[in-house]
């Protein structure tokens, strides 16, 4: 007997004013009629990520195998520019792939996802395959992300990384740093949130160059902490739990260099993991202590549950001093506060130049994301201010604008390159599941290198 469950059914867009819409008057919706889910769309607002946003929304538990019509969200909007039809369907190729099936579970039993297939003119294959490249990274940072810290901790990280660019070794440069290593480049920031952990850390650095004919590199850096409980200023109650995320900066950097590679995408970018775990300890650090930075500033430290931005300050500067990044982009999952400022909508970016932002802005509404500019001010890096050493982590005293502090923070070990920092701590994980947010965008954001 046919299992009715796992009928095809089509997906199809359609002009919200058509004459098939029901009672609905709002875009980005869904209704199904005779085995067609129809996808109700503003043919005069092409809004990339909210289209993003609601095709995981109608895929989300879905259990029948789907045919996409990517052809009528062609027409439905009119496209006839090829690099825009390029980005909506790499956009749809990617959200549709998105609910397939479970990054990670250790359920014993775990229902199959649907099917897909794309219906579209057969020029555009190669745009399809560079998606579901794009896509496949994705995953993988979902998978990394929604780990329990048992598995994923620095080495295990590493080694994951290894063999995802397996099939790519030959674009890429591998360099991994150990203790040793970093106790001789003298990355004492990241070493002292590592105190505390019986774990090592880990800098792993993964160099791609493909474009000799530009004077840019791109060093991407992703803050990597496999499990935060906030050191000595230990965490308390909930905010313990779904610590694991606090490594998906580092795992969306490893997966966007990989796409740039398996794609042979014409940039030059390093992709840069600062890996530690965030302990209590005999040997942890403590508020008080103050720490000699890669960059030779010395840093007072405030609060040791303020972790994630030494880790990154220790990368960035070394982005700029060992591989002569020209641009410099950070990801992690930073602050908390975020949760007051743009919630788990929008992504946070902070950026020293306005071109770069300019840029940057139009190149994730492009990829399907949400991101809004946030101040960096003089006041917020005046409340830094320490009296026995160059620069403290943070003002416990002071929680006010404590996103925007914290990338003042981390300007202060940029040496002057042009610099963009992401704040994704609401935007990465979603109910608690990794969402893989901003490799996307990076990766796109690697193609406008001149």
């Amino acid at each position: 007997m046919e299992n009715l469950d796992r009928k095809q059914i089509t997906f199809k867009a359609l002009d919200i004013r058509s004459e098939l819409n029901t009672d609905s008057k709002k875009a980005y919706e869904t209704f199904e009629k005779e085995n067609i889910v129809y996808f109700l769309v503003d043919k005069n607002k092409k809004d990339l990520p909210r289209i993003d946003d609601y095709v995981k929304r109608a895929t989300e538990n879905f259990k029948r195998d789907i045919d996409v019509d990517l052809t009528s969200f062609i027409e439905v909007f009119g496209l006839s520019d090829e690099s825009e039809i390029e980005d909506l369907l790499t956009v749809l190729v990617i959200a549709f792939r998105f609910n397939q099936k479970i990054p990670f579970t250790m359920k014993q039993k775990v229902e199959s996802g649907y099917k897909l297939k794309y219906t579209v003119n057969e020029k555009y294959k190669q745009v399809i395959t560079n998606a579901i490249v794009i896509s496949d990274a994705q995953y993988f940072c979902r998978n990394l992300q929604d780990r329990p810290s048992s598995q994923i901790y620095p080495e295990s990280f590493v080694e994951e990384v290894k063999k995802l660019f397996a099939d790519v070794q030959d674009k890429v440069s591998i360099s991994v740093l150990n203790k040793e290593d970093l106790k001789r480049e003298k990355m004492n920031l990241l070493l002292g949130v590592n105190a505390g952990s019986i774990r090592e850390p880990r800098l792993i650095c993964v160099e791609y160059l493909n474009n000799p004919s530009s004077n840019e590199k791109f060093a991407y850096v992703g803050k990597g902490i496999t499990y935060d409980s906030g050191g000595m200023n230990i965490k308390t109650m909930t905010y313990m739990r779904w610590m694991k995320f606090d490594m998906s900066g580092a795992a969306a950097v490893m997966a966007t260099v990989y796409a740039l590679a398996k794609n042979n995408i014409r940039t030059n970018v390093v992709g840069i993991g600062a890996m530690t775990e965030n302990l209590p300890g005999a040997t942890a650090i403590r508020p008080d202590d103050i720490i000699v930075s890669h960059s030779g500033k010395t840093v007072e430290i405030d609060n040791t549950d303020a972790e994630g931005r030494l880790v990154l300050a220790d990368g960035l500067s070394y982005a700029v001093k060992k591989y002569n990044a020209t641009k410099l982009v950070d990801i992690a999952t930073l602050t908390g506060a975020m949760v007051f400022s743009l919630g788990d909508v929008y992504s946070g970016v902070w950026a020293t130049n306005d071109n770069d932002w300019k840029v940057f802005e139009k190149t994730a509404d492009k990829s399907g994301e949400y991101v809004w500019r946030l101040p960096l001010h003089e006041d917020y890096r005046k409340s830094l201010d320490s009296r026995i050493a160059d620069i403290a982590n943070c003002n416990s005293n002071d929680r006010r604008a404590g996103s925007s502090s914290a990338a003042c923070f981390l300007v202060e070990f940029t040496h002057g390159v042009d610099y963009i920092h992401l704040d994704v701590a609401l935007t990465t994980d979603v109910k608690n599941m990794g969402q893989g947010t901003m490799i996307k965008t990076l990766y796109n954001f690697a193609k406008t290198q001149i």
